[in-house]
């Protein structure tokens, strides 16, 4: 879909919707890669298995966020200049995102290699979940590289004006890495714990390599997008402002991973490895819910990036408007529909434990009132990321992923142990709600910024 083939200032609401819903599930698709190794493992491996590879994870985002970092970053500045009109320029800067990414990822993954098990010894990871920790890990670190290269062209597709290619190579990975988690944990590994984790990894390897490649691939041949990879504007300050942009990305899932973590041993302390496997059951299903809401925010991107550069404010006010329509609406239904379907969904990753099922129920029913508040923040980091402001974008997504998370889940329990005294119901509970009050706080502050930004920027 060419953006001149697209009235954007006159763009219905449906219809905006379906410009940018290729995007939304290509994102959600690429997600689905730990949850679907979460339900093989836990269902075949048990919750000391399931739990290893929610510890593991955390660390592989954090490496995968500079992924998304250039691709959402470099996406607002490639459609920035294509606004402008100046299409080699634009081709030149992507291809110097895409060796530089490639460049970072090599290096990250050798670092990684040596680094895991001290990370995680440091981290509290119990002698009994080590190995299976270590064992996915050596099989996922060599395509890490990949995995930051999908996140990376998620993006650039919506800008390439090829939404559904994006979507068609992640429904290939995502194809590829259920079918393998089908053959090697569920039928392979016969109830073996290791077998079933060492089988997890080696499907999200394999499908990492189908969602890296072949964008790789299709932007070097020949093709119909507006995007190709080819000769480099080396320029530093092309990867500076790409940064610059998509800090603001890159800081949301790290410090979500960094909070993942502290949750992780918060619970880890508590409760054990079921408490992990709890909060991990909670987590997927906060992960398919940011998705789509991040999945909105890259989709329409582009879209206002190149309003933005083209100087039509008209289009801008309408994108604008309509994406807080979408993203509130959005809001309010995936709330009520994880408060109706918390039994299901829990019961999907607690292989018949009843107590894992109880104690997950309970945390997911407290969790899912935070959905009310996520969507406005994501949107709106979204938003200042495509007109180019990453101080904006950026100080939401650190606010909102570690400030307010940490003042929560401090300030909370303390609450919590001041209204229902010094107990560990009150510490469980402090920990759930502080996750809710620190969404409110994260879009109080969004909607303050978009009030005092309007007139700049005259959306």
């Amino acid at each position: 879909m060419n953006e001149n083939t697209i009235d954007v200032k006159n763009l219905s609401t449906g219809k905006l919707i379906v410009v940018v819903l290729p995007t939304i599930i290509a994102l959600l698709i690429s997600s689905l890669y730990s949850i679907v190794d979460g339900v093989f493992v836990s269902n075949v491996g048990g919750t000391t298995a399931f739990s290893a590879i929610n510890q593991v994870a955390p660390i592989f985002l954090i490496i995968a966020s500079v992924g998304f970092m250039l691709g959402t970053g470099g996406t607002a500045l490639v459609s920035k200049v294509q606004g402008e009109g100046d299409s080699e320029r634009a081709n030149g800067i992507f291809s110097l995102l895409t060796y530089t990414l490639i460049t970072i990822g090599v290096i990250a993954s050798i670092v990684l290699w040596f680094a895991t098990e001290p990370i995680l010894r440091a981290l509290g990871t119990t002698k009994e979940a080590m190995p299976y920790c270590m064992a996915y890990a050596h099989i996922v670190i060599p395509a890490l590289t990949l995995f930051m290269l999908q996140f990376y062209f998620q993006s650039f597709f919506a800008c390439a004006r090829k939404p559904k290619l994006g979507l068609a190579d992640t429904l290939a990975a995502g194809v590829v890495n259920i079918g393998g988690d089908a053959l090697l944990v569920g039928v392979m590994a016969k109830g073996d714990p290791m077998k079933a984790v060492q089988g997890a990894a080696y499907a999200t390897a394999a499908g990492l390599v189908v969602g890296g490649l072949l964008p790789v691939i299709y932007f070097f041949a020949k093709n119909s997008s507006t995007l190709h990879l080819g000769k480099v504007v080396f320029k530093l300050r092309y990867i500076g402002a790409a940064c610059g942009n998509g800090i603001s990305e890159f800081f949301t899932n790290v410090s979500a991973s960094f909070i993942n973590i502290v949750y992780n041993s918060l619970f880890l302390y508590m409760i054990g490895d079921m408490g992990v496997a709890a909060f991990g059951t909670v987590g997927y299903v906060n992960t398919i819910c940011c998705a789509i809401a991040s999945g909105y925010a890259v989709g329409v991107a582009p879209y206002i990036a190149y309003s933005y550069g083209a100087k039509d404010t008209d289009a801008l006010k309408n994108l604008h408007k309509k994406s807080l329509v979408i993203v509130i609406g959005y809001s309010v239904l995936a709330t009520i529909l994880i408060e109706i379907l918390a039994t299901p969904l829990a019961s999907i990753f607690s292989h018949g434990d009843q107590k894992l099922l109880e104690i997950t129920v309970d945390g997911l029913r407290i969790f899912t009132l935070s959905f009310l508040f996520k969507g406005i923040p994501t949107y709106g980091s979204g938003l200042f990321t495509a007109l180019n402001d990453g101080f904006s974008s950026g100080f939401i997504s650190i606010a909102r992923t570690l400030v307010f998370n940490l003042a929560t889940i401090i300030a909370v329990p303390v609450l919590f142990f001041y209204m229902y005294g010094s107990s560990y119901e009150a510490a469980y509970y402090g920990v759930w709600y502080s996750i809710v009050g620190s969404e409110i706080l994260a879009t109080i502050m969004t909607f303050i910024f978009f009030k005092v930004k309007r007139k700049k920027y005259q959306y």
